[in-house]
């Protein structure tokens, strides 16, 4: 890709990003119903069809002046609404969510002990600790997944599969895709909550733990965990994924709109809990990493829980 191309292809990404959200805004602004007022299916289906057409408009004009074809448009579309979707969701709970998890994990104190040790400590702001790194990882990850999962989906859906078995492969695929970048992001947030208010680690931050990491263990050390967290991610978002799709399509809950999609992302969030063992043992493999200590098996580390 020359250089003329590769401006163009970053100023399809804006373009598209910016008008599909303006669009977004402008169409549930205009079909907003009062809570608890649900839309008839009729009615669903033709402001569907009027925001795919609205759509459809955008990106017929961002290829037209960015000049780009309509597949790098796809892809930048595909790009940055996964990385937009991912930042958004960790800085407004993701981030302090995940704070407090890893400190359930390494400590064995409950959920809300863990919360009033992380702000009695830090402050209420200390539970978006690690944030530069997760906002990063966030950016590239949300990125990765969409463009994983989307093309997997496509291909299967042309090879004649339902949308429930579709949406399990481009869930499991994308999620193996995610642990490329999400491993030593991962390792990066571990290590700043394990070794939070330790002496001797006081002024750490994403590129400190970085470089010492790299110093005692190398590259590849970033990456301690991998195994755990492919099988976390391929078995998290096929199971989030394939749940969503059910109650979406097979449940017909996508009739009922915007609140639909939530129910159907909230049904599809929760059946897909059932691997935390698996997360468990990526923490306690790079919480090993991260106090200095040799690490485990896969199966020491299951004897262990």
């Amino acid at each position: 890709m020359s250089f003329r191309q590769s401006v163009s292809f970053f100023l399809c990404l804006v373009y598209l990003t910016t008008n599909s959200l303006v669009a977004g805004v402008f169409h549930h602004a205009s079909s907003a119903t009062p809570l608890g007022l649900l839309p008839s299916a009729s009615s669903s289906s033709s402001s569907s069809s009027s925001r795919r057409q609205q759509q459809a408009m955008w990106e017929a004009r961002a290829i037209r002046e960015c000049h780009v074809t309509s597949q790098q448009a796809g892809l930048a579309k595909n790009l940055v609404r996964g990385a937009f979707l991912r930042i958004a969701s960790d800085l407004s709970g993701g981030t302090p969510l995940e704070s407090i998890k890893c400190r359930v994990t390494v400590t064995k104190e409950d959920m809300f002990q863990a919360y009033r040790a992380i702000v009695k400590q830090d402050g209420l702001l200390g539970l978006w600790s690690g944030t530069p790194s997760r906002t990063l990882e966030g950016a590239l990850l949300g990125a990765v997944f969409m463009l994983g999962s989307t093309l997997t989906k496509k291909q299967v859906l042309a090879m004649g599969a339902s949308k429930t078995v579709a949406a399990l492969c481009a869930g499991m695929v994308g999620g193996v895709a995610q642990s490329i970048v999400m491993t030593p992001a991962g390792m990066i947030f571990t290590s700043l909550n394990v070794n939070r208010g330790k002496k001797g680690y006081e002024n750490d931050n994403a590129i400190t733990v970085a470089k010492r990491i790299i110093k005692e263990k190398g590259p590849l050390g970033l990456y301690y965990g991998v195994t755990p967290m492919c099988l976390r991610q391929a078995s998290n978002w096929a199971s989030r994924s394939a749940f969503t799709e059910i109650a979406r399509s097979t449940f017909g809950m996508s009739r009922y709109g915007i609140l639909g999609e939530i129910g159907s992302g909230v049904i599809g969030g929760v059946g897909s809990c059932w691997n935390t063992p698996i997360e468990t043992i990526r923490v306690f493999m790079q919480r090993d990493v991260s106090l200095g200590k040799k690490t485990k098996t896969f199966g020491a580390y299951w004897d262990e829980i």
